[in-house]
């Protein structure tokens, strides 16, 4: 069956299929269809919120216009990230709110994603009556189909106030950041604006860098992806630390006063061990994906935190942080949920509350990172035109068994398809690098025979 939906919305290059305009139209009829059967008797609300590329005005033109003919009010919230539409349901009531972004890749890409009144993504079940209407509807041209009373249209930039004020709140009254010096890259992407205000506005010195986006310069050898520069920044103005956010604004990564990179998995065992310390980590509980480090979960276990894994994707860890009590998770990638605030990832939400550690340790972030010791990781992407069954392929599975009995406790082999791109994903963790990357490209050989 074909799909729209991957793990994080739909994505895909803009202007072509399915984000060609009249597409775009019939996903939000569609879409709009499914907000009206699930609450009937109520005209229903939507927030819509964008990142910065070119092809953001034109997606959200064709999208509210199939949006409001099944009688949806739409409430355009302007340039903003991901995670403020997640906030912006709940403290306003909406029925849902959507996201025009491809997060962090290349700017000629571009994607939904949809939130629920709860601020987390879409349940499967929305999303696949979104798609059988969708194949439904396309191949109909003449047909016209439209709610009883159109939807209105809504300039509503007075929310991005409200986040902001929502963001500096969380950190309790009183809070300051004074005293820190911080560069950040804001990807040229959502959070260029927003960003900087925020963090200035607790006190902070910054030195800030990719924020200004030409609708094409989005995650252009810039932000999480692309931490070199920002390191070079941190040191030449010998700033405490660096923060880097992606395109559309729901990750973060860190960078040391060295210039040394602080992934997810670093910021979740800062987190971790502080809200254990303060008495605030629900459960005594980690949610983490397959994708962590074996370092992050020996370092956490010294400490006495448990942790629990999921598949790769937000969603995932959102459904088990609720599931059991947890109120933080993430990912590698910079993905990090903060429970008690928000029900999604928040690159500046995460970064306020690693920053406001930062500054109480009185540590540099080098020292307050240096508990955790990673283990050497081997991530090889390898482009495919097919994404066969990975336990059909016998020739790969014996190379593959072989390598992780050869590890055995000391490493593992992770292998998966990209859920938003065209990817087979290999990812090798032991104790020596080089072996580690010999042992992906053989993998990535005997599964390219096959496929």
């Amino acid at each position: 069956m074909r799909k729209l939906f991957g793990t994080d919305g739909i994505r895909g290059v803009a202007g072509k299929s399915p984000l060609s305009p009249r597409e775009i139209t019939l996903l939000g009829r569609a879409a709009g269809l499914v907000l009206r059967d699930h609450f009937p008797g109520k005209r229903s609300k939507t927030v819509i919120v964008r990142d910065t590329r070119g092809s953001g005005p034109q997606i959200l033109e064709s999208l509210h216009k199939g949006l409001r003919s099944m009688g949806v009010d739409v409430f355009d919230g302007g340039v903003m990230n991901t995670p403020s539409a997640s906030y912006i349901v709940q403290a306003h009531k909406f029925q849902s709110g959507v996201v025009i972004s491809a997060s962090h890749n290349p700017s000629e890409f571009n994607g939904i994603k949809f939130f629920n009144p709860q601020g987390v993504k879409w349940p499967d079940i929305w999303e696949e009556k979104v798609e059988d209407l969708f194949f439904k509807w396309s191949g109909k041209k003449g047909e016209k189909i439209t709610g009883k009373i159109p939807g209105v249209f809504v300039e509503a930039a007075s929310l991005t106030g409200d986040y902001e004020d929502f963001l500096i709140e969380s950190l309790g009254p009183g809070a300051n950041l004074a005293g820190l010096k911080i560069a950040v890259d804001c990807a040229n992407g959502a959070n260029h604006l927003i960003g900087p205000e925020v963090l200035k506005r607790m006190g902070l010195d910054l030195v800030v860098i990719s924020d200004r986006p030409d609708g094409k310069n989005i995650n252009h050898n810039c932000g999480s992806l692309h931490t070199n520069k920002l390191a070079a920044v941190v040191r030449r103005n010998k700033c405490d630390a660096g923060v880097a956010f992606d395109g559309d604004g729901d990750r973060v990564i860190f960078v040391d006063e060295k210039g040394m990179e602080r992934d997810g998995d670093f910021l979740i065992a800062i987190l971790a061990k502080s809200m254990k310390e303060r008495r605030i980590l629900k459960e005594n509980l980690a949610v983490i994906t397959v994708m962590a480090n074996l370092g992050l979960k020996k370092a956490l276990k010294k400490q006495g935190i448990r942790t629990m894994e999921t598949p790769v994707g937000d969603r995932y860890v959102s459904q088990a942080m609720k599931k059991n009590g947890s109120v933080l998770g993430g990912e590698q990638s910079g993905h990090i949920i903060l429970g008690d605030h928000l029900n999604t990832g928040d690159g500046l939400l995460t970064a306020l509350h690693v920053l406001s550690i930062l500054k109480q340790s009185n540590m540099s972030f080098l020292k307050l990172a240096g508990w955790v010791h990673k283990y050497p990781q081997v991530l090889l992407n390898v482009p495919v035109k097919e994404k066969k069954p990975l336990d059909s392929l016998n020739g790969a599975s014996k190379t593959i068994q072989r390598v992780q009995k050869t590890l055995g406790d000391n490493g593992r082999v992770l292998i998966r398809y990209s859920g938003t791109e065209p990817l087979l994903r290999i990812m090798i963790e032991g104790p020596e690098q080089v072996k580690c990357g010999n042992w992906a490209r053989e993998i990535a050989d005997a599964i390219l025979a096959e496929i």
